[in-house]
């Protein structure tokens, strides 16, 4: 998760919650090889970070393999166009709700949370350059939304994107801290 987090302080909370309920949580933590707290705190990110405006935005769960057939029947024109209408409304909406102002480390917080709700993110970086990884696991059609939704994305705020790798299952890309 980003920086801001794993260098907060952290505070010991106690609450109650149904014996099922625990009972749950504590197995989910053991089939993930993590503590009880570990996993109570990325509950807690989660809702914070994304769960808390899913229903204002309007966000409905749907499956990788739905999206896969979805995506599937899309020429690259049609999901290009989809990308540019839509694909930068997300990661704003989410910025404004979730932050006071628009800067640069904030959008690549929220860039971060946003694809972490397709797969399994890796974000680095090094001298102004940010590599996101995104494992989707999807199609490659998706891997074109995501990557023209980041290009339209960029365009707007005046940043350089730079793909890396476009593929069925990954999207990858840097982009450059304003100087």
């Amino acid at each position: 998760m980003t920086s801001e987090y794993r260098n907060s302080k952290t505070v010991n909370l106690s609450s109650r919650i149904d014996k099922i309920v625990y009972d749950q949580l504590v197995e989910d933590a053991a089939k993930k090889g993590i503590s009880l707290n570990s996993l109570m705190n990325s509950i807690a990110k989660h809702h914070i970070t994304w769960k808390r405006y899913a229903d204002e935005i309007g966000f409905v769960p749907i499956t990788k393999r739905m999206l896969g057939k979805i995506f599937k029947y899309l020429d690259q024109k049609d999901i290009e166009k989809i990308a540019k209408d839509l694909g930068g409304t997300v990661p704003k909406e989410l910025l404004f709700l979730t932050y006071d102002k628009m800067n640069f480390e904030n959008m690549m917080q929220i860039l971060e949370i946003n694809a972490l709700r397709f797969g399994i993110v890796k974000h680095t970086s090094n001298d102004g350059i940010h590599s996101l990884n995104i494992h989707h696991g999807i199609s490659e059609n998706f891997s074109h939304f995501l990557a023209s939704a980041h290009k339209s994305l960029a365009e707007d705020l005046s940043l350089k994107l730079n793909i890396t790798n476009e593929d069925k299952n990954m999207l990858c890309f840097e982009i450059e801290e304003p100087k």
